[in-house]
């Protein structure tokens, strides 16, 4: 089996085109290789995963997500921009990320910003800037044959604004610089003094993306909103080395990845919140491009997406509740986002966690609390752990969330 695998790994290395399936998706979305459903030619004998786990700011984790109408109960960045009008204070915040995978852990920066609520005569008008680890490729997988570990992050660098056109209604926008890394080190296990022991891949990603959206907050206790994630443009840079092998190959590519439209509902009670977020996106539009590829190599890649790839109708809700007389919040969360593979997992109430190989998708609890310290100075918490079955096991990857904010 290794020296199929070294033979292969020799010709993709020779020929600097080691493009398929899960590194082109890698960067957007969680896809693993299955030979069960996989409708295509794919270069290795042997499994290799990625993971790419949302994260962000610590009130939209907790809240698994499902802040498209979450307005200025979420004072933070989030997946619509709208809602940044509704917050009337000037906001600082700086957060960290600490995840464990497989027992593996692994500790970040995941971002900060400064939003500015500027005084205006009718309405409302907002400014914000700041960075956000939206992706973390954390990952680490073991089997009789190979050892798996992945690393890095998708940073996104974003500057927004909104502003409420008429009574109760707002609108926003943002634009995102993308950048960051995904490596993924290969060690195959008890490997003979005439095979390769494994090899190492290097991902640098540059990028640009923009979403829009609005809120609408048509009764007191109800508000609804929209937003739209434009399709990115993903520069990638890609090298393989072999750890027998002086030097390394690479190549260049650009995948732009789908539209994902956002829709969303927010109850606000006095001492109750309740959120529901839907995202839908599809795979198929994802396209690649190249000039270091051969056109051939090319149109194979995108036909395998047509053929592969589908709609993804991924759902998110959330809860939180105030206590009285208190600065104290909790939040509660729920996410089912389901594989860009076409055909498998339509959402099931009676399913909420993958307990079973067909079972293609990742779901996450989550939880967390937010507590004002003092005047103007709030700390928040969120801890989120996913769910995902592979290989006859049940994984759960964790990340635990923080953030120091202040407002002025």
């Amino acid at each position: 089996m290794k020296r199929k695998c070294f033979i292969l790994l020799v010709l993709i290395f020779s020929l600097a085109s080691a493009q398929d399936l899960v590194d082109i998706v890698a960067p957007f979305y969680s896809y693993d290789f299955d030979n069960l459903h996989y409708n295509g030619s794919y270069p290795y004998s042997y499994p290799v995963r990625n993971s790419a786990i949302n994260t962000g700011n610590p009130l939209g984790v907790a809240l698994g997500s499902a802040t498209v109408a979450s307005g200025r109960m979420t004072p933070e960045l989030t997946v619509n921009p709208a809602n940044l009008a509704m917050s009337k204070y000037s906001i600082i915040q700086v957060n960290g990320l600490f995840n464990r995978y497989n027992n593996v852990n692994q500790n970040s920066f995941s971002g900060a910003s400064y939003i500015v609520s500027v005084p205006v005569y009718r309405g409302s008008l907002s400014f914000a800037g700041g960075i956000t680890r939206e992706k973390d490729y954390h990952l680490y997988y073991q089997n009789d044959d190979i050892i798996q570990r992945s690393t890095g992050g998708l940073y996104n660098w974003r500057f927004a604004s909104a502003i409420e056109i008429q009574k109760d209604i707002f609108v926003g926008a943002e634009v995102s610089l993308l950048s960051g890394r995904r490596n993924n080190d290969i060690n195959f296990k008890n490997a003979s003094p005439s095979e390769t022991a494994g090899f190492i891949e290097n991902n640098k990603y540059f990028g640009i993306g923009a979403r829009i959206g609005m809120n609408y907050h048509f009764l007191p206790v109800l508000m609804a909103g929209v937003s739209l994630d434009l399709p990115t443009n993903l520069g990638v840079s890609y090298s393989l080395r072999l750890y027998d092998v002086a030097g390394s190959s690479s190549v260049d590519y650009t995948a732009k990845s789908p539209a994902v439209f956002r829709a969303g509902l927010a109850l606000t009670l006095k001492l109750l919140d309740l959120y529901y977020s839907f995202d839908y996106a599809n795979w198929q539009n994802l396209t690649v491009r190249s000039r270091d590829l051969t056109q051939v190599a090319v149109d194979a890649l995108n036909h395998d997406i047509q053929n592969n790839f589908g709609i993804t109708q991924a759902h998110h809700f959330g809860m939180a509740l105030h206590v009285p007389l208190l600065p104290l919040h909790f939040y509660f969360g729920y996410q089912y986002l389901p594989d860009v593979y076409q055909g498998l997992n339509a959402f099931r109430l009676g399913n909420l966690v993958p307990n079973q190989l067909t079972d293609r998708f990742r779901s996450s609890f989550s939880w967390g609390a937010s507590f004002f310290l003092k005047q103007g100075l709030s700390i928040t918490a969120a801890f989120e752990t996913y769910y995902v079955f592979y290989d006859a096991e049940k994984e759960k990857p964790k990340n635990t969330s923080l953030s120091l904010a202040y407002y002025f």
